[in-house]
């Protein structure tokens, strides 16, 4: 009896095998490239980017990503890592990122987003610096990595400016 019931189970389970499945709906997979792409730009960025840790810093970028800031650039993991690593380390700041608006295509996406540096100015909190992302991202083995970032200052308050 029991290796009646053991054949009659294997054969439903190579029958169930041999069925078409789904195709993955298009929406879904939709939504998850959304969703990773949030979560590396509003989430795993700004952590990294606040905590200084350089490694995982640059462990969201291609190997061979470009970043830019006010007239400079540094491309590759290492020459990022030796970019982001000689900026100020104070005032301490906290970024906080915004509108997020880009457009995937494939294995590629385009688009932009709100930043702006949260810090003291003076003995008060207040928004140091602010500006845009300019960014072209690449999915790579399934991970979302940006592959080209330039940071884009639009201003600088008048009273962080005077604190500086």
């Amino acid at each position: 009896m029991l290796s009646r019931i053991a054949a009659l189970t294997a054969l439903v389970a190579l029958v169930a095998a041999c069925q078409p499945q789904p195709a993955a709906d298009p929406n879904v997979a939709a939504l998850m490239d959304r969703q990773a792409i949030d979560q590396l730009l509003a989430g795993d960025y700004p952590h990294a980017l606040d905590t200084h840790n350089w490694d995982a810093y640059v462990d969201l970028f291609t190997a061979d990503g470009e970043l830019s800031l006010a007239g400079q650039a540094a491309t590759g993991r290492q020459g990022i890592k030796d970019f982001v690593g000689a900026l100020p380390t104070e005032p301490r700041v906290i970024h906080v990122i915004s509108n997020l608006s880009y457009t995937v295509e494939g294995n590629s996406a385009t688009g932009s987003a709100y930043w702006q540096d949260i810090g003291m100015v003076g003995s008060n909190v207040g928004v140091l610096v602010a500006g845009h992302y300019e960014d072209t991202l690449s999915k790579v083995n399934g991970t979302w990595k940006i592959a080209k970032r330039a940071i884009v200052i639009e201003f600088v308050p008048p009273a962080a400016a005077a604190a500086q």
